[in-house]
């Protein structure tokens, strides 16, 4: 059955979606986590066997009820038969009708058809048969430590024989009623409650046996029909055990046939495992030397021709504190001119005079000092000769008047000459005024000459000879002087030390290969980038010195690698690694060839010396069947009639039974007896029911679990690389690796458990494909693979896909589209 397309109405978080799987062999489902791909999966199981909202033990049996509350819950599958038969299941639920598994219609070619026209083609399996065979997750890799032989031989019953989901039932309803009837341990089975009072019963019979003799005869004619009949029913069972037997050698006659075969198509090869997986790693290690070489010689070529580093670069990058320090003293200088600066402007406005005569030289200067000391001082003259009257004549008046308080005061001499004194005193004082005034007079006439000598003075050099102070003037010139001369100073070391940083700049610049601005900041960028220049040249010298000497060491090693292989493939007796890998293929053949044989060994062996007398005479062993068959009826007829005289028998000592109270103890001794026999009888024919319903089995399905087991560590060598070649199911699942070395599943790796989860599933989906053949459903159960494991997992998946259909739900972009150019993608909340 191939699925074509997915409907939901109300399923989850989906509502009126539709799928349709463009591909009939392999489909994979794109997106991310709560996107809806594990709801798609129980979609399906739920749709296929009811949704069972009530709990359930099973998986996959969730509440999936609508998100939006809406109804009805469900939807449709659509499939395609081998005969290109179209059929339609659909499944509804609405709340508060009908059963909660929901209500399913199937539709073949568009026409209503029953249920079983679909399941009978699928064998009628049920839920769990189909999520334990069909289905992969995580949870249910999980379960690989519980797989057991007897497990995977219950599910290959379903399809062994005609109606063997029946014979399962009946083979489990034989066993329980045996069970019911007796227990080793048990005292509450009837057969345990009659053995104990069989015991009693006997205990009370030994006491009055003196008074039973009429029963007694009767008991004793009783036992030895009773033994007549055991002895019957003895060459009966023994008849039928034979017949039985014969039977089972009719069946493993094929098995017989197929062994000769097999034995037929064995060749000697003469192979070594180990010694092939020497020259594998040789190979796969001169592979890996090569693209090594390959990438380091790429590697040097694309570092190309690494220039030299020239000592003038090294030379420059010497001068950085030197740069430094004229950048500092640049800055020192420009600050002590801005202070120079202010200092003379400041002196400019103390004394504006200055101004005047700041651009004066030396000789400029001393004519200033001699025009200016030639220059007359009028009014000095003037006022000294009026002081000098006004002085004499103050003088003589307190003369004067000294004298009269003198000579009034009775010192009339002294006061006398006093007055004489100041009398003489103030006539010289007089004709010294009249002298002054001519002397004036006669000066008068050259005092335009004077003022017209000191307008001369200030037309030449704009100073007032009358206010000005010269000697003060000079000083402050002097300090002008010499803060010009400093300046001057200054100025000459700027100049100086631009030079040199601009001198430094061209050199950088050669070096460099690119122009360099004339400013400090920049110089020392430059030098930056110089210096990153020569750190990059010296690494990649280093890169390309170590990149060379790796190649080297790796021909070197390669050149040993290869001499190493060409010796295994000389004592292998080889050409190459492909005639090589052919002898390992022909030696698998052969090692899977000897395990086939010796599983059917295993299973024939203590039968195959009469197979093969059997398949030299079919004839006689056809005659023989036969003649068993005659006698068993004739055992039978004997065993009616034998029971008939015990019938007889029972009757007359029922009769007896009331006659006396020890009749009556034995007769119930007898009831007893016959009651533990009949039920003993039933719990013998029970349990060899069981037994027989069994062997059926296992003989409609001998062949499909040797089979699925060969298949499945085909699978898991495929899987794992050939590091585990074998896998071995009893009660508890082991696998043995590469090296012979028996392995339990739960020391495995949870990707290489996984692995074999994988390998045992798959195998048996291969083995019942042609009874059920049912879409696989992979949900997310490559999260614990690596890329190698997820690669092995891919090739096996599509070597599946060419005969199951594989539907893969993942959240890995790359294994979607690695699966399916276009992988089938839906969102979260679609």
């Amino acid at each position: 059955m191939k699925l074509v397309k997915l409907k939901i109405v109300n399923f989850g978080q989906f509502s009126n979606f539709t799928v349709e799987l463009p591909n009939s062999h392999l489909n994979a489902f794109y997106g991310v986590n709560e996107a809806g791909k594990s709801t798609i999966v129980a979609f399906i199981k739920q749709i296929l066997f009811g949704f069972h909202l009530a709990k359930h033990a099973s998986d996959f049996f969730e509440d999936y009820k609508p998100l939006a509350h809406v109804s009805p819950m469900g939807g449709a599958l659509f499939f395609k038969d081998d005969q290109q038969n179209d059929y339609e299941l659909e499944r509804l639920y609405v709340s508060g009708r009908g059963s909660k598994t929901g209500t399913l219609i199937v539709k073949r070619n568009n026409q209503v058809v029953p249920e079983n026209i679909f399941f009978d083609q699928i064998k009628n399996i049920d839920g769990d048969f189909y999520a334990d065979s069909f289905i992969f997750n995580q949870d249910m890799l999980g379960k690989i430590d519980k797989i057991q032989q007897s497990d995977l031989l219950e599910h290959i019953y379903y399809l062994g024989a005609a109606n063997s989901d029946k014979l399962i039932d009946l083979r489990n309803d034989f066993a329980k009623k045996a069970s019911n009837l007796f227990k080793k341990a048990g005292t509450v089975p009837p057969l345990n409650r009659l053995l104990k009072e069989l015991q009693e019963k006997r205990i009370n019979v030994n006491k009055a046996e003196n008074e039973f003799i009429i029963y007694q005869n009767l008991a004793k004619e009783y036992t030895n029909l009773q033994e007549q009949q055991n002895a019957y029913e003895e060459d009966l069972f023994d008849l039928q055990k034979e017949y039985s037997q014969l039977e089972r050698l009719e069946n493993l006659i094929p098995s017989y046939r197929e062994l000769l075969e097999l034995k037929d198509q064995v060749e000697p090869v003469n192979f070594d495992e180990k010694k092939y997986h020497v020259a594998q790693t040789l190979a796969l290690k001169i592979q890996n030397l090569q693209d090594n070489k390959e990438n380091l010689q790429q590697r040097i070529d694309q570092l190309g021709k690494v220039a030299d580093i020239a000592p003038e670069s090294k030379r420059i990058l010497q001068e950085r504190p030197e740069l430094l320090q004229w950048q500092s003293e640049y800055k020192n200088c420009k600050q002590e001119e801005y202070r120079l600066q202010e200092d003379q402007q400041e002196l400019l406005a103390i004394s504006p005079e200055l101004n005047k005569i700041a651009n004066f030289n030396q000789a400029e200067v001393i004519n200033l000092q001699r025009d200016y000391q030639k220059l007359p001082s009028i009014d000095q003259v003037s006022e000294k000769g009026e002081a000098q009257n006004h002085n004499f004549l103050f003088l003589g008046i307190f003369l004067i008047i000294l004298g009269l308080i003198l000579f009034v005061t009775n010192s009339k001499i002294f006061g006398g000459l006093i007055l004489i004194a100041a009398i003489l005193l103030i006539g010289w004082q007089q004709k010294q005024q009249r002298e002054q005034r001519v002397a004036k007079v006669n000066e008068a006439h050259n005092v335009n000459a004077i003022k017209q000598q000191h307008e001369v003075f200030y037309q030449k050099y704009g100073l007032s000879s009358t206010k000005l102070d010269l000697a003060g003037l000079l000083s402050a010139w002097r300090q002008l002087q010499l803060q010009k001369q400093k300046k001057a100073t200054i100025i000459q070391q700027e100049a100086e030390l631009l030079g040199k940083m601009q001198h430094l700049a061209d050199q950088i610049s050669k070096n460099l290969g690119a122009p360099v601005e004339y400013n400090f900041s920049a110089v020392s960028e430059a030098l930056n980038q110089l210096e990153e220049k020569i750190a990059k040249t010296n690494h990649y010298s280093e890169v390309k010195a170590d990149l060379q000497s790796n190649l080297i060491e790796n021909n070197e090693l390669l050149a040993k690698t290869n001499a190493l292989l060409q010796t295994e493939l000389t004592q292998a007796q080889v050409e190459n690694m492909t005639e090589y890998a052919n002898q390992q293929v022909k030696n698998e053949q052969q090692t899977a060839l000897k395990i086939k044989i010796d599983l059917l060994n295993n299973n024939l062996n203590p039968d195959i010396a009469k197979l093969k007398e059997l398949t030299q005479n079919e004839q006689a062993f056809t005659d023989q069947l036969t003649t068993l068959a005659q006698k068993i009826a004739k055992e039978q007829k004997q065993i009616s009639a034998s029971q008939n005289k015990i019938a007889e028998i029972k009757v007359k000592m029922a009769t007896l039974a009331s006659s006396t109270a020890v009749f009556s103890a034995q007769q119930e001794l007898a009831n007893t007896q016959a009651q533990f026999k009949n039920l003993s009888a039933e719990y013998l024919s029970n349990l060899s029911a069981a037994k027989w319903i069994s062997q059926a089995l296992n003989l409609a399905s001998n062949e499909r679990f040797p089979k699925m087991l060969i298949t499945a560590k085909e699978y898991l060598q495929l899987l794992t690389n050939n590091r585990y070649n074998d896998i071995q199911i009893e009660k508890k699942l082991a696998v043995n690796r590469y090296d012979g070395k028996k392995i339990k599943v739960q020391y495995l790796s949870r990707g290489t458990s996984e692995q074999l989860y994988f390998a045992l599933k798959l195998a048996f989906i291969e083995q019942i494909k042609d009874q059920i053949n049912m879409p696989i459903l992979i949900d997310d159960s490559f999260v614990n693979f690596d890329e190698q494991r997820t690669e092995q997992i891919t090739q096996l998946l599509n070597k599946v896909a060419q005969s199951n259909q594989v539907l893969i739900f993942t959240a890995q972009a790359n294994l979607a589209t690695k699966l399916q150019h276009q992988p089938l993608t839906f969102t979260r909340g679609n």
